[in-house]
Order: structure tokens, then C-alpha cells, then sequence
């Protein structure tokens, strides 16, 4: 099972509609549908903070773990908003630092119009303590890789 496939399934990626296509070599790249239920403006298709929010930690979060095949939990995350998204959402996040115990990522946001709507720095954890995390200790489809 490719990592993008593992990230796809997981219940709030598909809950909010993000897709996953590329998580490779500390880079990833994912979307998701501005549909009405995430805007923040009845009537309106004007993305909710928390749809980029959710966007910018996922894909993120891939990059990461296209370096650890292993998850790898957010410690901490900023989000500069920078334009509202009026369009069908586009997150590439490149892995910055990638340390013993967290990982840097940095992530643009865009809609598929070109509109720069935010930058996100995330934190996310990559080793240290006992191997066992809130997930368990690994999952066997990384492995399999």
C-alpha cells in the first residue's frame, strides 16, 4: 500500500474530502473540494480557517512521513492567513529540518486560482521515548513499503 493510499483512508482525511496525490522525499502535496458544508459564509464558497488549518497539518504531516514511513503527531502549528479561499484548496508542504525527535515543515497554501490564502509552519514528532505512541507502534502498511 503506497503511503498517499494509507493517508487517503484515514477517517478525517475522507471526512473533510482532502486528497493526498504526491508524499515523497520529505515533500507532499494535497487538495481538498471547497464544497458548501466547509465554507465558513452561508451561501458563499469562502474556505473556513479550519479547512486550511486541517489541510496544512495533513499535508504536512505527509512529508514527515514520507521520511519516517511511521506516524508522526503534530506537536505544534502557526498558520498565517493571507487571503480568503474562494476555490478548491491546494497544499504543498516541504520538510525544512528533519531531526532525531521532530521534524520542521514548512506549508503554502493556494486555491486552484493561484490566490496565496495561507503559510503554515508545523512541528511534528519523529522519535524519542519508549517507540509507542497514541496509534501503537507502527503500522504494518508502512512497513510493508
Amino acid at each position: 500500500m503506497s503511503l498517499e493510499s494509507l493517508l487517503n483512508g484515514l477517517p478525517f482525511v475522507e471526512h473533510l474530502g482532502i486528497e493526498i496525490d504526491a508524499a515523497e522525499d520529505g515533500y507532499a502535496k494535497g487538495r481538498v473540494e471547497l464544497t458548501p458544508e466547509l465554507s465558513s459564509v452561508p451561501g458563499r464558497r469562502i474556505a473556513h480557517g479550519g479547512v486550511a488549518y486541517s489541510l496544512a497539518d495533513t499535508v504536512g504531516g505527509a512529508s514527515v512521513m514520507s521520511l519516517h514511513y511511521a506516524p508522526t503527531p503534530t506537536v505544534d502549528m502557526r498558520i498565517d492567513y493571507l487571503a480568503p479561499g474562494q476555490n478548491d484548496l491546494v497544499a504543498e508542504a516541504e520538510v525544512v529540518r528533519d531531526g532525531n525527535s521532530v521534524a520542521v515543515t514548512d506549508v503554502e497554501i493556494r486555491d486552484v486560482e493561484g490566490t496565496h490564502v495561507a503559510d503554515a509552519r508545523g512541528v511534528f514528532k519523529t522519535g524519542g521515548g519508549d517507540g509507542e505512541t497514541a496509534w501503537g507502534t507502527g503500522s504494518p502498511e508502512l512497513a510493508e513499503r
